[in-house]
């Protein structure tokens, strides 16, 4: 069967917006996991936190430490005590890109330090978080942290 041009172009057309399409639900998808994500640390949560997390999962902190999965769900049953300061968690200018099955996101995470209501403190990282989608379902496989500092402004 032969195409003509202009047939061929409105076919290529129809597949980049639904290849575009498949993208922006992948990276919405995974936006609405890192909130989920950071709601299972808030919340000590580790159901939630078993099934976003995937078995292979390491993260790297700023001081070049590592924590696996197993880790991080010790540290939520531990983490439940009142004389500890809660944390809230926040992104800012967060990127997806999109390869395939494996999502990409980078930005800015917040977290303040609070008891009785009241900030203590706040802390900035810049983030880079790896999802993969597996039998049909996206976990974060692997995150990186750096220190962010404010930037001063100069005149």
């Amino acid at each position: 069967m032969k195409l003509t041009r202009p047939c061929f172009v409105v076919l290529m057309l129809i597949t980049s917006c639904v290849y575009a399409g498949a993208q922006d639900g992948a990276a919405q998808a995974v936006q609405k996991m890192e909130r989920a994500w950071l709601d299972a640390y808030e919340q000590h949560d580790e159901k939630a936190m078993t099934a976003i997390v995937a078995d292979d999962f390491t993260i790297t902190f700023p001081d070049g430490s590592m924590q696996t999965k197993s880790q991080i769900i010790t540290s939520l049953k531990g983490a439940s005590g009142g004389q500890r300061p809660t944390m809230k968690f926040h992104t800012e200018e967060v990127q997806a890109r999109v390869y395939g099955d494996t999502v990409i996101l980078t930005g800015r995470v917040v977290t303040e330090y609070q008891r009785d209501g009241q900030t203590m403190s706040k802390e900035q990282q810049r983030y880079t978080d790896t999802y993969v989608k597996r039998n049909g379902r996206w976990q974060v496989v692997a995150s990186h942290l750096s220190n962010d500092t404010p930037r001063q402004k100069t005149n």
